[in-house]
């Protein structure tokens, strides 16, 4: 028959297999989880990649947006600078002043 002491010795390595086979059940659900983490990761990241490229399309329109009202704002400046040109008198004859006038008259009498 089989001696006691290999009894012991065979239950031992039988509990160190299992013990050595749940660990590596384990070990590998681990690692899926960890790998769908890190996809999901990825993923996330390349979304972000996406946005932050439109982020900066959008800040390089504005910067244009923006020297372009500067432009127009250095060009309203010096044409406020600049002194406005008077207006040439339209010299009317005699008659057409009578007339004129005697117009404005009539307007102010009727009100």
């Amino acid at each position: 028959m089989i001696k006691k002491y290999w009894k012991i010795i065979l239950s031992i390595v039988t509990g160190l297999v299992g013990i050595f086979f749940i660990l590596s059940k384990s070990n590998s659900k681990k690692a899926n989880k960890a790998k769908k983490k890190i996809d999901d990761n990825n993923t996330a990241i390349n979304k972000l990649d996406g946005r932050i490229e439109e982020v900066k399309k959008q800040k390089i329109v504005a910067k244009k947006k923006v020297e372009t009202t500067k432009n127009k704002l250095e060009k309203t400046k010096q044409l406020k600078k600049q002194p406005i040109p008077k207006k040439s008198k339209v010299v009317k004859t005699k008659k057409e002043t009578v007339k004129s006038a005697a117009a404005n008259i009539r307007k102010r009498t009727r009100k």
